[in-house]
């Protein structure tokens, strides 16, 4: 049980840091997708130790079960924030005097903005399945 523990709670940890975290960046300059690159290896780095530290097929697909619970939970929260961050974008077009050349500009910000949710998405999908023992069901 401690590894479902260490599995679910560290990809859990880690996003609530990150999300939560005010942090002053003065050194260096870091883009949303370099942090979520980082947040991505973070959670595989830790899900392969969980794993590499079981000793049976049956404490592997425990620890699966529970990395793949909290990856369903971090893509859900990353796709409910996405969500109101393209409200954010339309609301703040309706409000713009030029609207036309603003909802245009919205709407390609939107559009990438979606594609950047799509590839994280993806990308915690890959690392799931790289994770998943042989015997786990999905």
């Amino acid at each position: 049980m401690f590894w479902n523990f260490v599995a679910g709670g560290v990809a859990g940890w880690l996003l609530a840091n990150w999300m939560n975290s005010e942090r002053d960046v003065e050194k260096k300059e870091v883009t949303p997708e370099q942090a979520l690159e980082v947040l991505v290896k973070d959670i595989r780095d830790e899900a392969q130790w969980a794993m590499d530290e079981c000793t049976t097929d049956e404490e592997r697909e425990q620890v699966y079960a529970e990395v793949k619970k909290s990856v369903q939970k971090i893509q859900l929260t990353l796709q409910e924030k996405g969500e109101e961050i393209i409200a954010d974008l339309r609301a703040q077009a309706a409000e713009a005097p030029s609207r036309e050349e603003v909802a245009e500009s919205v709407e390609r910000r939107v559009h990438t903005f979606k594609q950047k949710m799509d590839n994280l998405s993806e990308t915690l999908n890959q690392a799931l399945a790289d994770l998943k023992p042989v015997s786990a069901e999905g």
